[in-house]
């Protein structure tokens, strides 16, 4: 199978192959064939470029899952416009910073996401709205309705290049306002490519996209890859995935591949009878990443679901979406690791010092021909984060003799306590291991003696706090040990993409030491 022009050829040669009545994706029971899918899009394409939209001009996309989003995403793809995922999880001053710093011409926007569009200060000048979606604004207003419409051409002239503009992935936004990772058609590709291979794919797989299709790993984590096979997408509502609506699409569908985050699959473990249904149904693949998933997790799943592979791997927006994997026949001897690097990465360790080698601690780097092209529109940060010919991916790890990486967090998450590096997934494992621990964040404080101090911060329920001091006590260098655990009765803040945001947790914790709370118990 060669490399197509561009992202819209994926769908078109599979569309106009023996696979073109296959199922494509299904989404709330309508169940949609490449060749549909194809012949839309090319409207969604046809519309835009009627309504004046031309190749290089971005377009924010702020659609909860669905067949629209599938549709904008290629109909972009095919008219050359660059797409710019928006989650609808984002509030409105967060969405007026995408549209603003992304230069978005047009947004497209559905039911779910009109009040907080409604509330922005300035839109773009073309609001298309899904549904019966009208919003009010000085500019061009068109139903998607109306934009799809007008008959598909048979052929559609020309297109990008694999080096042309195609997306644009705002990060998480852990530490401050997102930023744009830009990704060209081949980066896309081949993020895409490499898993045929690298995951063992073929047209008998089944997945169920849970995420939103505005995360990274939402679209580009097998959903492209099985277009480019005639593989099937099953698509979840954005929302909807609690256990046992998974659990019933899963059997519903015949679903083969999954992915869960890491907080979706501890919400599996407290629901045995779930488990159970899983155990008996045709699931046969579990991956799980957007953050360091803990091993008691990992262990007890694998206990529960003999028959499915639970594998664990590390990506990010930048590309590739799964840079390094863990296989389940590797997980008992590197239990904790994020796996080795995939057939399209290469992967290092810049060390404390600066160098950079094939094995030990420090920040991974990464190359790969999925890596994105630049951050958008930020030539320093984009020279910061590609310093020394690799990507600095700001994730610390670890990289032992035979190319496994373990994730040890995040370079600003590194607590340095006495002039001594705490890196707090080691303390944090430690944690998830003990009964009643439904979440659990270490962050640093400011401390007059080190400097900063590590304090954990637990969500559970009959949480012992004594226990958890102790158990830090047995495993745990003395410096390593947190000053104190904190329980915490609210959940854990996170961003849209689900990570723990430690910068807002650090001024709660200090705040809590500071008052001598009594919820917290002081280790020695």
């Amino acid at each position: 199978m060669g490399l197509s022009r561009n992202v819209f050829g994926v769908l078109e040669r599979t569309a106009l192959s023996h696979a073109r009545d296959e199922i494509a994706f299904v989404y709330d029971g309508d169940a949609r064939t490449f060749a549909t899918v194809r012949e839309r899009s090319l409207r969604v394409a046809t519309g835009l470029q009627r309504a004046g939209i031309a190749p290089g001009d971005r377009v924010a996309v702020l659609l909860a899952n669905g067949h629209e989003w599938t549709e904008a995403f290629f109909g972009l793809a095919a008219l050359g416009a660059v797409c710019v995922p928006v989650n609808v999880l984002l509030q409105p001053a967060e969405i007026e910073h995408v549209c603003r710093d992304s230069g978005a011409r047009c947004l497209v926007v559905d039911e779910r996401s009109r009040d907080a569009v409604q509330a922005l200060p300035s839109l773009p000048e073309i609001v298309v709205g899904v549904g019966d979606v009208r919003v009010d604004h000085d500019g061009t207003s068109i139903a998607y309705a109306d934009l799809v419409a007008g008959p598909a051409p048979a052929v559609w002239p020309g297109g990008p290049e694999l080096d042309d503009l195609a997306s644009l992935y705002y990060s998480s936004g852990t530490t401050g306002l997102p930023k744009a990772a830009a990704h060209t058609h081949g980066g896309i590709i081949w993020n895409s490519y490499h898993q045929l291979h690298d995951l063992g794919l073929d047209r008998d797989v089944r997945y169920l996209v849970v995420p939103s299709l505005s995360w990274a790993a939402g679209f580009n984590n097998l959903t492209l890859a099985l277009v480019m096979l005639g593989g099937r997408s099953v698509i979840m509502p954005t929302g909807g995935a609690s256990p046992d609506k998974l659990t019933e699409a899963i059997e519903r569908e015949g679903i083969t591949h999954t992915f869960f985050v890491p907080t979706l699959l501890r919400r599996f473990l407290e629901e045995p009878a779930l488990l159970e249904r899983l155990r008996a149904s045709s699931l046969r693949w579990l991956v799980s990443g957007s953050e360091p998933v803990p091993r008691a997790v990992i262990e007890r799943l694998a206990a529960a679901l003999p028959d499915c592979r639970i594998v664990q791997g590390y990506g990010l927006s930048e590309f590739p979406t799964i840079a390094t994997l863990l296989r389940p026949e590797e997980a008992i001897s590197h239990s904790g690791s994020a796996g080795r690097p995939l057939s399209i990465t290469d992967l290092a360790i810049q060390q404390a010092d600066g160098e950079i080698v094939r094995a030990g601690e420090g920040e991974i780097l990464l190359r790969s021909l999925a890596t994105m092209r630049e951050y958008f529109d930020r030539p320093e940060e984009t020279a910061a984060a590609f310093a020394d010919g690799w990507l600095h991916t700001g994730d610390l790890g670890t990289v032992d003799a035979d190319g496994f990486l373990t994730i040890t967090g995040r370079k600003k998450d590194m607590i340095i306590s006495g002039g001594l590096n705490i890196y707090p997934k080691e303390i944090e494992e430690v944690i998830y291991r003990l009964p009643g621990v439904l979440e659990a964040a270490v962050v640093g404080v400011p401390d007059d003696r080190w400097g900063e101090t590590a304090v954990a911060v637990v969500v559970g329920t009959d949480l012992d706090t004594a226990a958890i001091a102790d158990a830090c006590k047995e495993q745990l260098a003395s410096y390593k040990r947190p000053r104190a655990v904190l329980v915490r009765d609210e959940p854990l803040p996170r961003n849209p993409t689900g990570k723990v945001l430690k910068r807002e947790l650090r001024p709660w914790a200090a705040d809590r030491i500071a008052s001598n709370s009594k919820t917290g118990e002081k280790i020695a």
